[in-house]
Order: C-alpha cells, then sequence, then structure tokens
C-alpha cells in the first residue's frame, strides 16, 4: 500500500519540478529579449533618461529552435529493390572521359557545373548508381537491382576524375567505376595514382582495365595479351583489389581480342553503343552510353531514355 501510494506522488513531483525548472530550458535569462507581454505594454524610452533599466523579472526565456541546415542531396531511403531472371538486364551505362572546367572546351570534357546539373538529374529522377560487378552478376545469376539501376563510368584515369567527380557523387551516395590505364598509375602527371584510386575504393567505387598503354590491340594481336591481361594482374597488385571487367582502348573489338578478354578471365567487356539493355550475348561488348561535352541537360536525358 505504501508503494502504490509512492508511485501516486511521482508524477506529481515530477511535474512540479518541470515547472520549477522550466523542463529544460536556460536557466539564465536572454536580457535582449524580453516576453511578448512585456513588448505590449513597454514605452518609447525618454533618451535624456539616466536611470538604470532594471532586467526583466522572468528567470526563463523561450526562444525558437534554429532551422537545421538541410542536408547535402545524398540518398535518404533504401531503393525499392526488383527480382531480375538472369540473361537480360535493363540498365544505363554511361561513359565519361574528363570532368573539368566551367564550359564546353571538347567532346571528351564534361565542364563541372554541367556535370552536377546531370548528377543532380539522375538524382531527381530516382536513378540509383550501381558498380558494373553488381550489373554482370545480376545478368548472370539473376538477382536484385534498385528500381532505376544506373552505371557510371569513367575512362584512361584522368586526375579530374578524382578531384572534380568524385566528391560530387560522393555528395549524392553514386559509386564509380574507373577504368585505368595501368603503366600510368605510378607518378604520370594528371593521371590518379595508387593511393587516390584506393581512396575511391574505399568509397564505394569499382576499377576496371582499360590496357596496359591504351593501345588498339585489334591492329595488333601480338601485344593483345599483354595489354589486357598483364594490365589486370599489375592493378590487382598495386590496388590490392579485384579487376573484374575490361575497357576496349577507343571502344574497338574483333573475335580475338575479345576471346583473349575472355582468357584472362575477366567477367565482361565494355564497348560503346546506345541500347540500355544488356544481355548474354553482348556480355563481353557492353553497350555504354557516351556523354559529350556539349550535351545540354535535354540531351543528357535523351541518350538513355530508351533504346535506340
Amino acid at each position: 500500500m505504501q508503494n502504490s501510494r509512492l508511485l501516486q506522488l511521482i508524477p506529481i513531483f515530477l511535474m512540479g519540478t518541470l515547472i520549477l525548472t522550466g523542463c529544460h530550458l536556460p536557466q539564465t535569462p536572454v536580457e535582449t529579449a524580453p516576453a511578448a507581454s512585456e513588448t505590449l505594454t513597454a514605452t518609447q524610452p525618454d533618451p535624456t533618461h539616466t536611470a538604470e533599466v532594471l532586467p526583466p523579472t522572468l528567470t526563463a526565456t523561450v526562444t525558437a529552435s534554429p532551422s537545421p541546415t538541410p542536408p547535402p542531396p545524398t540518398a535518404t531511403s533504401t531503393p525499392v529493390l526488383v527480382y531480375h531472371e538472369p540473361g537480360e538486364v535493363v540498365a544505363p551505362i554511361l561513359l565519361y572521359h574528363h570532368i573539368d572546367g566551367d564550359g564546353y572546351d571538347n567532346r571528351y570534357q564534361v565542364a563541372v557545373p554541367d556535370f552536377r546539373a546531370q548528377m543532380q538529374w539522375l538524382f531527381d529522377q530516382g536513378y540509383t548508381a550501381i558498380t558494373i560487378s553488381t550489373l554482370v552478376d545480376v545478368l548472370l545469376e539473376g538477382g536484385e537491382l534498385p528500381e532505376k539501376p544506373i552505371v557510371l563510368t569513367f575512362d584512361d584515369g584522368h586526375l579530374s576524375v578524382y578531384e572534380k567527380a568524385f566528391p560530387i557523387m560522393e555528395e549524392y551516395g553514386f559509386p564509380g567505376v574507373f577504368y585505368i590505364v595501368a603503366n600510368r598509375i605510378n607518378g604520370s602527371p594528371n593521371f590518379v595514382d595508387v593511393e587516390q584510386i584506393k581512396t575511391m575504393l574505399d568509397a564505394g567505387w569499382e576499377v576496371g582495365s582499360h590496357g596496359y598503354s591504351h593501345l588498339d590491340v585489334t591492329q595488333n594481336h601480338y601485344t593483345a595479351e599483354y595489354e589486357i591481361a598483364q594490365s589486370k594482374y599489375d592493378l590487382q597488385a598495386a590496388l590490392e583489389a579485384p579487376v573484374n571487367t575490361f575497357a576496349y582502348p577507343y571502344g574497338l573489338i574483333d573475335p580475338y581480342t575479345a576471346t583473349i578478354v575472355s582468357n584472362a578471365t575477366y567477367k565482361a567487356g565494355m564497348g560503346l553503343g546506345g541500347s540500355i539493355t544488356h544481355t548474354w550475348g553482348n556480355l563481353f561488348y557492353l553497350h555504354r552510353i557516351e556523354i559529350h561535352g556539349s550535351d545540354s541537360l535535354e540531351e543528357f536525358a535523351a541518350r538513355f531514355a530508351h533504346d535506340p
């Protein structure tokens, strides 16, 4: 009975405490912000009057909480996942080279403001960026993908991708796929080095090979094995990460080159094209849609709106 009486008194005690302490409000009065009721009855002070002005007698002042700073435009919810049977995946694969400058310079260089606008458009349209290995695994074995998947790829290993594209994509929660020329990762000017690539890998990016020295191996089959296979081994050793796909330099391919890519245990080969539908039949020449520096935002969106 005594415990029951104590339980009845606890809420009353707490309520009284809250009233006396003003809940969690500060105990020191804000002298420059009088209560609303005082403002209604206040009169204009006499500028010649020198008497000391007493502070308000209230012991607590209610102040409005500042509006929170809006967060960066990163994805805040888990995308809807859709199961795909093996054999076909519909997802745009975009191809970039340079991301640099403030305006159009050439076909292969997308200006930084244009690139940001493109990433914002993808985000607003509900696209979720995935890695190429994720797409290929589902194409081969079936599995779940976001409702609107997209793959963002970058060829050649330009430093501008690390310095300009990478931080913008981080804001939107977009990983990318970076196709690296193997002999450029050890201090070549204007190209990424091993530590920079590892930073991107740690952020969820994927790396593929773009050849050992960016040669068109369809013109010289003697170089094909070294360009294709050795580049994979060297990149994997330097980066301590898997290299699962090969991007053909200049988008050029022939049956012998595709065979070497397959024999080097790559999972897929990356080419050029306008299709957004990928099947087993083009696994070693997946279509990538090249984004040009001159593209307006409308032209950018139209490039992968549907299969040609």
